[in-house]
């Protein structure tokens, strides 16, 4: 077996075993209260993540004159939903478990319906035919999120002191796996990193960042830590679908989507950094 097949295999296995321990600490129920009793705050969720962030980088896109392949990997990752790792994330920033769940569950539907409008727009704009598999990006979701979760949640239903349990090992497994394989990919993806940057790259990517973090903040509702937990949702995004679509429609672009989506999930981290830690000092000043 090749290294890099062992290194993709050990990214996508990480993802799943921490989404699986998401799983173990979560009920079904969840997720469905939060968008039963909450559809206004999930549809303002919705407006953040897949219609406010599209149009903002529809705008810069067309604005800034960056390479074709960061075009494309901003405008995939604008339609993709939240990554599977962003629950844990989203937890420690104060977001409420229901709104959490409500987020999982809905934001992979969501971004399999807007999914197709990013492939249309991409042939217009860049006057080329593209490929586009809906089963690629189905697949994609169903092994790093769908099975998983389900797989957690079901064994909670069954027995829910062993879940219990297996929560932090399970959840640290993947926690530690992921690191190492994201060390690596890092590692060797970053020539063509370096050549991503440049033609307001990094400009560009931070202020779609920045506009994701507001966006989701403002429209988060009326608790302070389910605002920071769309923040970084809307902010954030599912690296593996963002990468699946943009190279699966041009896979002459492959390498340099690869390249810029990486880039992208750097600036992500430490703009997100810093964004919590300011709504948090702003919000302990004002109490």
């Amino acid at each position: 077996m090749e290294p890099a097949l062992i290194v993709k295999l050990a990214a996508v296995l990480s993802i799943v075993l921490i989404v699986l321990s998401i799983g173990l600490g979560s009920t079904l129920g969840t997720g469905v209260r939060f968008l039963r009793d909450n559809p206004g705050q999930a549809a303002r969720a919705m407006l953040a993540m897949f219609v406010a962030v599209p149009l903002f980088v529809l705008l810069v896109t067309w604005l800034v004159p960056l390479e074709r392949p960061v075009r494309l990997a901003l405008l995939a990752l604008a339609v993709a939903p939240m990554p599977p790792i962003l629950p844990r994330k989203q937890t420690k920033v104060g977001g409420e478990n229901d709104f959490i769940a409500g987020l999982l569950l809905v934001a992979p539907l969501v971004a399999i319906v807007v999914t197709p409008l990013f492939i249309m727009l991409a042939e217009s704009v860049y006057s080329r035919d593209a490929s586009y598999d809906p089963l690629v990006e189905i697949k994609t979701l169903v092994i790093t999120l769908a099975a998983p979760l389900l797989a957690g949640i079901l064994f909670n239903r069954l027995a829910p002191s062993t879940a219990a349990k297996l929560v932090r090992p399970v959840g640290l497994a993947g926690t530690v796996l992921l690191a190492l394989a994201a060390l690596i990919i890092l590692y060797f993806s970053l020539p063509a990193i370096r050549d991503a940057v440049g033609n307001g790259t990094l400009l560009t990517m931070a202020l779609v960042v920045a506009f994701g973090l507001i966006a989701g903040y403002l429209l988060g509702g009326p608790e302070d830590g389910n605002r920071r937990a769309l923040a970084v949702a809307t902010a954030s995004r599912h690296p593996g679908v963002a990468i699946a679509v943009a190279a699966g429609a041009f896979p002459g672009d492959a390498k340099p989507i690869v390249a810029a989506v990486l880039l992208y999930l750097i600036i992500n981290a430490l703009l997100g950094i810093a964004f919590t830690r300011l709504t948090r000092g702003s919000e302990t000043a004002a109490a």
